[in-house]
This record gives C-alpha cells, structure tokens and sequence, in this order.
C-alpha cells in the first residue's frame, strides 16, 4: 500500500479549471512506480504530496527523469544521467515547479536542502555556475511546454489564453527565486570547498590534469608528491556517504596502490563520498590493478576505478583521464562481482563501443535471435562465447561453465540454428557480438521499443 496520501479524484475535462491549483489535478505520470523510485529525499515528496497530490508529484519526477535524458548535447555534455547529484538536482527543480504553480512562494527548507546537497556534489567536478543556471532554464522550458500542451488539450479555447498567462507568471517567477537560490548556494558551496589546503591541492592537480603548464618541483612541494614518477590514478566512490566515508575511502586506496608497487601516494578528496588517487613508483610502473595476482577486496558500498600505469605528467593526466572513463563506461556495462571497473579490462568496449547506436546495430546484426534480451538467449550466448574463448574445447567449455558435455553440444546446435550458419564462419565477428552483448547487456540487446540513443550511449559518459 502506497506510503503517500491519496488525492482528491481527477477533475473532469469538462469541469471548470480557475486556476493553475486546480490544473495540477489533472496530471499523472504515465508509469505510477515513479512516485516510489524518487532521487531526493523522501520527506520532500512527501511535502509535495501533501501540497499537490501524488498525480502532479509523480508526473513532475516522471517528466525530470526526461528532461535529464534531453540533456545530452551542449551545453550540458557533462551531464550524467546516471550521476545521483544530477538526477537529484533536476528532480528537486521538477518539484518546485509543481510546488510553485499551487501557490508556495518560498522556497521550502526541503528544496533548499537538496539543492545544497546537489551544488556540493557538483563543486568537485568543476560545474560552473552557469551550468547551472542553463539547467533551470532548461526546466523552466520544459514544463512550460508540457503544461501549455495539456491546457490546449483540456481546457475549453476561451479560457487558455488566461490560463497560459497565469502559468507563465507563476513559472517566471518560480524560476527567478530558485536561480537567485541557486548561485546564492553555488557561490557558498565553492568558497566552502576551495578554502584551506585541500582546495589549493585540487585547484593544483585540476590545472595539471587540464594540461596547464607545472613546474615540477613547485608541485612536489605542494602536492607531496613527484610528478616524474611513473604512475597509476584510481578513482574511488561510495553508494551511501556516511561520516566515516572519506577515512574509508582514503584506506581502501592506500591499500589498493601498495598492493600494486606504489611507494608514492596522492590522496585527494574529489567531493562527498569521493576520491582521487595516484601511486607512483620511482624504478619502474606499478601494476595494473585489474591484473593484479591478489584478488581486489572493497568494503561494502565502495567502488573502485582504475587506470593504466603511465610516466611523468602525461602519465599522471593519462591515467586518470582513463580511470574517470572506466568509471563512467563501468556504470553502464554490466556489474561485476568486485566492484572494480578495472580501464585495461574494459578497453575493447571503450574502443569498439565509442558509437552507441552503430555498436548496438553490429550486436543485433550478427546474433540476429541470438540478441533476444532474455534468460534462454543468455545461457546461448555465455555458453557460445566461451566456447570459442577455450577455442571450441566442449570439454574445458564445460567444466568452465559447471554443465554437462552433452549441454554444451545441445546448446551449440541450437545456437547455429538460430544464427542460420557454422560457428566457424565469420567467428571473429561473432566473437566480438558475444563480447560487447556480455559486457553492455540490456543496452545493445533487442528489446521491445527502440533503444534511446543517450541511455545507451558510451560516447557520453567516456567523452
């Protein structure tokens, strides 16, 4: 039974609306589970409901979670639809535009808090005011459209004009507050982080990393660590942020680069619940960590992404550029059971996969029926690719996968079958379709409905 209260029922069309109050019972969300799947607080969308109903609450978080999908293009190539900051901060715009439009005027502490939480996630990330600011804009665009379309379908011709402009002032002004709102917060939110020697240090290696000139030895000096190493760079996450989180992260890492070689160690906060890490080693490259001889042990809720080992501060840039990529192409492909989204293991779907559609079309091409997302198609396709990963050895194939011979043969047939051809012909194209299917999953298997371009889209998150 839904945790929310229920609202009056839906007015009829035909009914008198007076006001953009009474328009907002009108709206629905067209999958109802969204009410119960929010990003931001739950005791905001509890508010809300109480305020406007679950109707017009579910359909805000339901039109902020396409709003977030447009947001693919400049200017806002940066943003991620799978980031929690992200999908919070467009949510809780969503929220206020409903909250705004029954006639709250301030905007509520709940709203302000998550606001807060989303601007403090982004610091870290070199999010520029502007950024956000084009985002509530972009919001403001958005709802502005959806409602004006659901006035010329609901209500009656004579009263939209007067309608229209009651949204229009209400929205404007809504938006004029959160902006205010917004770069009151950004600008606390940036003093706050960059105050201190940790902000001076990720001032420091964020000019590095954008390949600004550096004296090596002034850096040494402030960093505390030598930048003619040769180095590996891990980037560190949690799922939930507790008060313990930055101690947890920073041992996870300093634990991880001694168990590859590193004698030299850069540890820097990256934002809550985040962190930057370098290793260096003087005489030669420390080891990758998806290769390493040790298996990669996290604490619970920590993930880990690595890059490859590189020298001096091409290598310092590098493999950090490369594990900020393994982390975000690590967020889409499927999870693996050590949480580490290792840059050298994840390499060929990087470099195979940089064009989500065409990926996705070569994928469904050559696995045809083979490309059904579903459990049947799964156990093919696992048992096929590591057939001809153990270069078609029925037997190892079968101890691999813990089934009998006569299963692997079974399967095998019925593969070819469905594939209309030998295993044998073309088997370096079939090889890579297995390869990208296991790795990227849902996202490159035929399914019912077209796949979306940005929720499918390496490109995004690796650029």
């Amino acid at each position: 039974m839904s945790a929310y209260p229920i609202s009056q029922a839906a007015i009829p069309a035909q009914r008198q609306i007076t006001s953009t109050y009474s328009l907002l019972h009108l709206l629905r969300p067209t999958d109802d589970s969204v009410l119960h799947l929010p990003a931001t607080n739950a005791q905001l969308v509890e508010e809300v409901v109480v305020r406007v109903g679950p109707g017009a609450t579910g359909w805000a978080i339901e039109h902020s979670r396409l709003l977030l999908a447009e947001l693919a293009g400049e200017p806002f190539a940066r943003f991620d639809r799978r980031s929690c900051s992200e999908t919070r901060l467009v949510e809780a715009i969503a929220l206020w535009v409903v909250l705004r439009l029954s006639g709250v005027r301030a905007i509520t502490g709940l709203i302000s808090t998550e606001l807060t939480n989303a601007i403090r996630e982004r610091i870290a990330d070199n999010t520029t005011v502007d950024l956000l600011l084009r985002c509530v804009r972009a919001t403001h665009a958005r709802f502005t459209r959806e409602l004006f379309a659901l006035c010329e379908a609901q209500i009656p011709a004579q009263d939209q004009p007067a309608m229209m402009r009651s949204i229009s002032a209400d929205l404007f002004e809504g938006m004029e507050s959160l902006s205010a709102a917004v770069t009151e917060k950004f600008a606390a939110e940036r003093n706050r982080w960059f105050a201190g020697s940790v902000g001076e240090r990720f001032e420091l290696v964020s000019a590095i990393l954008k390949g600004k000139p550096v004296d090596t030895r002034k850096a040494l000096r402030r960093l505390q660590y030598d930048l003619t190493l040769h180095h590996v760079a891990l980037v560190l996450w949690q799922d939930e942020i507790t008060p313990d989180s930055r101690r947890e992260l920073e041992t996870t890492a300093l634990r991880l680069l001694d168990q590859v070689g590193c004698s030299s160690m850069l540890l820097l906060p990256a934002g809550p619940g985040r962190l930057w890490a370098w290793g260096g080693r003087a005489t030669d490259h420390p080891g990758e960590l998806g290769r390493s001889p040790k298996p990669v042990d996290l604490p619970a809720h920590v993930h880990v992404a690595s890059g490859l080992p590189g020298d001096g501060v091409a290598g310092f840039q590098r493999s950090h550029e490369q594990a900020v990529t393994a982390e975000r192409v690590g967020r889409i492909t499927e999870p693996g059971p050590s949480r580490l989204c290792d840059y050298g293991d994840l390499e060929l779907v990087i470099l195979l996969g940089n064009d989500a559609e065409a990926t996705a079309d070569f994928v469904r091409r050559e696995l045809g029926p083979l490309a059904a997302d579903n459990r049947t198609m799964a156990a093919l396709r696992e048992t096929v690719r590591c057939l001809l990963d153990n270069e078609r050895g029925v037997a190892v194939t079968a101890k691999h996968l813990h089934i009998a011979k006569n299963t692997v043969v079974y399967r095998v047939k019925k593969a070819e079958q469905l594939l209309g051809r030998s295993l044998r012909e073309d088997h370096l194209r079939l090889h890579l379709a297995l390869y990208l299917a296991g790795r990227l999953g849902s996202s490159v298997l035929a399914k019912q409905g077209p796949a979306t371009g940005l929720e499918n889209s390496i490109r995004a998150v690796s650029s």
